[in-house]
């Protein structure tokens, strides 16, 4: 539906909210208590979850799954059982591979992960070495991504959705990552980074985006299917980005060209490849609204134009 990547980045505006707030806990606790402090909020977060999150799952769908759970064939023996076990996760993602673009999307979300992943987690390490951030500074670049994560993920992601559509949402949203990975590698201050920062915030529209457009082209049946496997792609993502910029990193932080600075290069010309496939999502399927995924109207071959020969075409009936 057309709320479909509205509906993921309010989900993904509530998770901005915690950046938002975690440089209070920075400012006014040291780094022990901030991690109990922080496990308490998970525990209570999970005892929420246990006793008190109703469950989403309509039940048409969830009596559909357990007729397509019933069709399969019945493993009498345990190594049967054991079999059908170990090989779940991989029928349940083979979901990702049933067309062409289900492929190219999945690609957009393994691309769009492994970046964003491994900005998070060696950005910081990069500043605090390369320019001298310390402890305030790293609480405002996050303060910054969760205040400015909530007002483009809650608020700004459906009026561009409902402005560009879908596919040019993915398009800019890759552009602008490449933007901000480029001020990353070539920052000389703390300024820099804050801007690029900001504008990294942008580039966070493409994943509820993404899986909005897989959402809207499976059934509703296949609703938990399509987002589980999406998000094991994204874990695949999160384990490879890191280390292959890590890789980068470690045969250029002693150079002067390309320099230290080279594996957020590097991400940037990613996201562009990545900007180059969203360019080619056809129109009518991954766009949700009708203005943005209209084809021209060609008449089946063996439709013959009519024709106006004898002036009838126009003639008012008696």
């Amino acid at each position: 539906t057309e709320w479909g990547a509205a509906g993921f980045g309010l989900l993904l505006a509530s998770f901005s909210l915690g950046f938002a707030l975690s440089p209070i806990l920075a400012s006014f606790f040291n780094h022990l208590q901030v991690s109990v402090a922080s496990f308490c909020v998970l525990m209570v977060a999970w005892l929420v979850t246990v006793f008190f999150l109703p469950e989403t799952l309509p039940a048409a769908n969830a009596a559909e799954a357990a007729r397509v759970r019933a069709e399969q064939p019945y493993r009498p023996t345990r190594w049967g059982r054991t079999k059908h076990a170990i090989t779940r996760p991989f029928r349940e993602i083979s979901i990702l591979n049933r067309n062409s673009f289900f492929r190219l999307l999945s690609a957009l979300a393994f691309f769009s992960g492994m970046v964003a992943t491994a900005d998070r987690t060696l950005l910081i390490y990069y500043v605090e070495e390369r320019l001298a951030f310390n402890d305030h500074d790293v609480a405002i670049m996050f303060m910054l991504i969760g205040i400015l994560g909530i007002l483009v993920q809650g608020v700004l992601i459906k009026p561009f959705n409902e402005c560009f559509g879908e596919r040019w949402v993915i398009v800019i949203a890759f552009l602008l990552g490449a933007v901000d990975n480029f001020m990353y590698g070539v920052a000389k201050n703390k300024t820099t980074i804050y801007v690029a920062t900001v504008i990294s915030s942008f580039g966070g529209m493409s994943f509820p985006t993404i899986s909005a457009i897989k959402a809207n082209n499976v059934k509703e049946s296949e609703q938990g299917r399509i987002q589980g496997a999406l998000y094991s792609l994204q874990a695949l993502a999160a384990g490879v980005g890191p280390m292959l910029l890590r890789g980068v990193y470690h045969y250029t932080k002693d150079t002067e060209f390309p320099g230290p600075g080279a594996m957020f290069t590097f991400a940037g010309f990613l996201y562009i490849v990545a900007a180059g496939f969203a360019f080619a999502l056809p129109k009518d399927k991954a766009n949700s609204s009708r203005r943005h995924s209209q084809v021209e109207y060609e008449p089946p071959a063996d439709v013959e134009e009519p024709s106006d020969e004898d002036g009838s075409i126009g003639r008012p009936l008696m």
